[in-house]
């Protein structure tokens, strides 16, 4: 037994509807896509994101090896290097600017802009440290990373990192 099928009663979409449909998805993709696939501030989420983690390893150290106060970090104009008592660092733990990205250091502590320590209580201190134990509550250090966007990293003077300006 064969059943037929008329072809009155199969129904799909006609030409117009379908240019409609095309033409809605279009003014989606051109409006919404951008946000989507845009890179603006990637470069500078890395460096923050990386920096971050940096940072805390870096004051984790300084705060297990008491005897020596020479953990930090060195800022160059191309990289940002984890500073362990004038010992080499691996090579993938430094981190590299991208040519559009530039970090500036804002802190009170002597030298800042190039190099800084972690106490052993974990705040941020200048270099002098390592000859003349200091204390913590001198200054806070904030960086502030940009290129096509700005983000900001926060050392508060008692130690606490942050994303974020130090000053909200």
């Amino acid at each position: 037994m064969t059943t037929k099928v008329s072809v009155k009663n199969v129904q799909g979409f006609s030409v117009i509807e379908l240019i409609v449909v095309i033409i809605v998805l279009g003014i989606i993709a051109v409006t919404a896509g951008p946000a989507f696939m845009s890179r603006d501030g990637i470069a500078e989420q890395r460096v923050q994101t990386e920096l971050l983690s940096a940072l805390r390893l870096s004051q984790e150290r300084a705060m297990q090896d008491v005897k020596q106060r020479c953990y930090g970090i060195a800022i160059g104009a191309s990289a940002l290097t984890p500073y362990e008592c004038g010992q080499s660092v691996a090579p993938e733990r430094v981190i590299n600017l991208a040519s559009e990205v530039n970090v500036v250091v804002t802190s009170a502590l002597a030298n800042a802009q190039t190099r800084w320590l972690f106490n052993s209580w974990g705040c941020p201190v200048s270099e002098n440290h390592t000859s003349n134990a200091e204390p913590c509550g001198q200054s806070s250090v904030e960086f502030a990373i940009s290129g096509v966007t700005t983000r900001y990293v926060c050392v508060q003077s008692h130690g606490y990192i942050r994303s974020g300006a130090c000053s909200t």
